[in-house]
């Protein structure tokens, strides 16, 4: 970890430890409501990856109304295969055959502390909207999910993926990383920065033909008697490796993991948010008790100053510690030590930094001590 890290760390760490840990509790909390409607959220997911019509793409048909109708939302598996009459694509770099491909080139980036020893990224500064540019290009044709691989397939969906937000499950073909070369502009980097171009990853990726997949969405009819799918804004799944069990199973799992966290955290943000309570009522009592013996200290002053100006002989055990003239009469707390009078313990009181003569400890108030 750098010394700017560590140190980000601490100050992390010593605002959620502020205000007796309500600054944590209160962030606890914040995390335990964004669970709780992840949750929900999730729940939701789950009870419409249930409700799917499992079917395969023969009976599929079957399942829907007319042209024109309402969409339905199902489930169903099947191989990836063009268009039929429709093209394929062939990235320049694999060679491989596919109907999605996705080109990526992102920059990479060294990070250390400039020669001047900046306490912050002036690079990422300057630089920040160059620095985080990835170059992507995608291009999609027309295909569909048959019922076989290969052969003639006993039917066929048309996949939409104008609309689909939810990641696809593309396979890496290329992958390479290029170094870049030092420019003069690379070495103003270095001097002025913490960061500085090394190489240029370019990734290729693609979706195959042939591939398995299960396509969950709403499907319709359309008008020259085919069937389309296409993604639901509800769903996290549109085209996945998985099996419909398999994602309800996932989806399961996540829900069980976001609701016993949103409880373990909700528990723990009222304890934490409970104890920091606590704790400033037990403080605002302490400073109340503390404000009632100090004025009873100063409306007793102009007697205790008249006794301690007495001539009475004071033994050396009773001696102020401070003055060693006067007898010790006023006792600190919370630590308890009677070893100043009242004068010594008035003007330690009103110090900057009020401490036990004996045993340094914080003084929080003063109590006056009489002789029986």
């Amino acid at each position: 970890m750098s010394a700017r890290d560590r140190e980000t760390a601490e100050a992390l760490v010593r605002l959620a430890a502020s205000l007796d840990g309500a600054v944590l509790g209160l962030g606890t909390a914040a995390v335990a409501v964004a669970s709780w409607v992840k949750y929900l959220a999730v729940s939701g997911q789950l009870r419409l990856v249930a409700s799917a019509a499992a079917s395969s793409i023969a009976d599929l048909r079957s399942l829907l109304p007319g042209s024109g109708g309402e969409p339905r939302l199902a489930a169903v598996r099947g191989y990836v295969r063009p268009k039929p009459g429709g093209m394929i694509l062939r990235p320049p770099f694999s060679g491989e055959h596919g109907v999605i491909t996705k080109h990526t080139q992102m920059c990479l980036f060294t990070e250390w502390r400039g020669i001047f020893g900046w306490t912050f990224d002036l690079h990422a500064l300057l630089f920040r909207s160059w620095k985080e540019q990835i170059v992507t290009s995608f291009r999609t044709v027309p295909f569909v999910l048959a019922s076989s691989e290969i052969g003639n397939p006993i039917g066929m969906v048309h996949i939409n993926v104008e609309k689909a937000d939810q990641p696809l499950p593309l396979t890496t073909v290329f992958h390479k990383l290029i170094p870049i070369e030092t420019t003069p502009y690379t070495l103003f980097q270095t001097i002025i920065g913490n960061g500085y171009p090394i190489a240029l990853l370019d990734e290729e990726k693609i979706l195959p033909i042939g591939k398995e997949l299960t396509a969950i969405g709403l499907c319709r009819a359309k008008d020259e008697g085919s069937v389309e799918i296409s993604s639901c804004p509800d769903l996290p799944f549109f085209l996945s490796e998985l099996t419909k069990d398999e994602m309800q199973a996932e989806l399961a799992s996540r829900a069980r993991i976001l609701f016993w966290g949103s409880i373990v955290l909700g528990t723990l943000s009222v304890c934490l948010v409970g104890r920091a309570i606590y704790r400033g009522w037990k403080r605002i009592k302490l400073r109340r008790e503390a404000r009632q013996a100090q004025q009873l200290f100063e409306e007793a002053e102009d007697a205790i100053q008249e006794g301690d100006s007495s001539d009475e002989e004071v033994g050396d055990g009773q001696l102020c510690v401070v003055c060693l003239r006067r007898r010790r009469k006023a006792a600190f707390i919370p630590c308890g030590h009677l070893v100043c009078c009242c004068n010594c313990a008035l003007r330690m009181e009103r110090e900057a930094e009020p401490l036990c003569p004996m045993c340094r400890q914080d003084i929080r108030y003063m109590m006056r001590i009489y002789d029986s």
